[in-house]
Formats: C-alpha cells, structure tokens, sequence
C-alpha cells in the first residue's frame, strides 16, 4: 500500500509499508526500527507482548517531542509503566499498528515536529 508522495522536504517520509517492509527514500527495511525526521535505525528489544521502559532509552535519547510505537499489525497495549515514564519527561506518546503509526509519522514530520516512531514490522 503506498502511504505518501514524498514532496514535503522537511524530513524522511515513509513512502511504503507491506508485508512487513517498510520503504524510506531508497532503502527497504525488514526489521524492526527507530524512525526519526532525519534517521532510521535498527531498533532492538526482547518481546512485544512485553516492552519495558529500558526498550526506549534510544529513543528518548533523541529527545523527541511525541513517540509513536507501532506495534505491528495486531494492537498491543504498553504497561503504564512505560506510559507514565515517557509523559512524565513531556514527551507526548502513542500506540497503534503499524501501518496506522507510519501515516501519523508522515504527518507529523510534514508538520515539522519532532518525532520519533518506533515500528515492529
């Protein structure tokens, strides 16, 4: 499915996610990653079902505005541990699928905000 056009030039857009590939510029990622408006990188971490705060201290080292945490394509739902760790910095933070976490990403860098989405593909 083709998520966006890229012509907004203020960051690193998705351009496609399916069959657990997700396209950026010219590249094509197969695992799982950190996104931001100006990198993407390998994001490691034990288990889906069972996310810690300690999975995201890359993440928060970005310093971003808002966190986005696509969970692949079936909901999970994070601990309020890790919930209530994030906002408590001022840091914005949302779950969804995956692919729904790539449109809200695109958006928000064509905002100029500074985002981090973290994606289980």
């Amino acid at each position: 499915m083709e998520l966006t056009l890229q012509s907004i030039k203020s960051g690193l857009f998705i351009k496609n996610y399916e069959n657990h590939s997700l396209y950026i510029d010219d590249e094509i990622y197969r695992n799982n990653v950190l996104v931001t408006s100006t990198a993407v990188k390998n994001w490691n971490f034990n288990n889906k079902d069972n996310l810690d705060i300690n999975d995201f201290s890359n993440v928060l080292d970005y310093k971003p505005e808002i966190i986005i945490l696509g969970t692949g394509g079936s909901l999970v739902i994070p601990t309020s541990n890790i919930i209530n760790n994030i906002q408590n910095q001022g840091i914005g933070f949302e779950f969804m699928i995956t692919e729904s976490a790539c449109k809200t990403f695109n958006l928000l860098v064509s905002e100029n905000r500074k985002v981090a989405a973290v994606l289980i593909l």
